[in-house]
């Protein structure tokens, strides 16, 4: 069973990361376009955990922790937003996902954790990775550091996702994790919504994306619904597979695994073309996120 979970868990991560490229290609540039994507995401997902598992209570401690959890995921996705349309989807996905370096640290620092030595290869390797991000072309250095810096907020955002949500799992109230989620999902909606309208008019820009004949674009609205599903799966699947499953199985397919099926859907279904260096990068970074999972603990 819990095979078969994980397999639906990565198809999901996969499927969410693939849409979200598309529309990054395919929507205009702007913020507005950004805002809506999360605005649709944050209400499907919170639709889908709700469905799927209700909320039989809330206590303070997870609406507050919830309300904080859905405003950095919120500012995640942005920042994932506006990195993968300037900058390849392999490369911005595998930069996110050092931030498992952080809840590592966290455990060492705050849970009485130790730091193992793959631990340590891990942080090197990712460090190499880095250096081996950016091509010094003088035609696109200046792209390059944003996608960077934008790539880097997205880092550390989805490392405090992942304190949050053990810091809430480590604690009294951890069979609210649905609730927890929801009102995340929730919060996430509604503040991107309100940013969504505001900077539609700001850019003076269309807030639905439109056909090259004017009209509303359904095909590409469904693919963010979809998303939105996508994500919600993952989140609920990948919580409950962390309790159930051993960690040095779990953590290393997750992250390494999805690693491999991102770059190969960059790669297949988007023609991504990046130098030797950088895929010498990529190819560093998923040994790295694996190491950081330490699969030898």
């Amino acid at each position: 069973m819990n095979v078969l979970l994980i397999s639906i868990s990565l198809a999901a991560a996969l499927g969410g990361n693939v849409l979200k490229k598309y529309y990054t290609n395919k929507a205009t540039s702007g913020s507005t376009a950004v805002f809506l994507y999360n605005t649709i995401v944050g209400l499907v997902s919170a639709i889908v955990l709700f469905a799927w598992g209700g909320i039989a209570r809330v206590s303070l401690f997870t609406l507050l922790l919830g309300v904080i959890f859905g405003l950095v995921t919120t500012l995640q996705t942005v920042t994932m937003l506006k990195a993968l349309q300037i900058g390849p989807m392999s490369y911005t996905s595998l930069i996110t996902s050092f931030s498992t370096l952080i809840p590592t640290l966290s455990g060492v620092l705050f849970f009485g954790e130790s730091i193992e030595a793959a631990h340590i290869i891990g942080i090197v390797l990712m460090l190499i990775s880095f250096l081996c991000a950016i091509e010094k072309r003088a035609d696109e250095k200046e792209t390059s550091v944003k996608w960077l810096a934008l790539c880097c907020v997205a880092f550390l955002c989805t490392g405090g996702i992942g304190v949050m949500q053990k810091v809430h799992q480590r604690s009294v109230y951890k069979d609210e994790l649905n609730a927890f989620l929801v009102v995340a999902f929730a919060v996430s909606f509604l503040c991107s919504a309100v940013m969504a309208i505001a900077y539609s008019k700001r850019e003076k820009t269309a807030l639905l994306p439109k056909t090259e004949k004017g009209k509303i674009n359904g095909l590409l609205l469904g693919g963010v619904a979809l998303a939105g599903g996508c994500v919600a799966v993952n989140n609920k699947l990948n919580l409950y597979l962390s309790g159930v499953m051993d960690s040095a199985m779990f953590f290393p397919i997750v992250n390494g695994g999805g690693l491999v099926l991102t770059t190969l859907g960059a790669v297949l279904i988007f023609k991504e073309r990046l130098s030797k260096k950088q895929w010498c990068g990529v190819v560093i970074g998923i040994l790295s996120v694996i190491l950081l999972c330490n699969p030898f603990a």
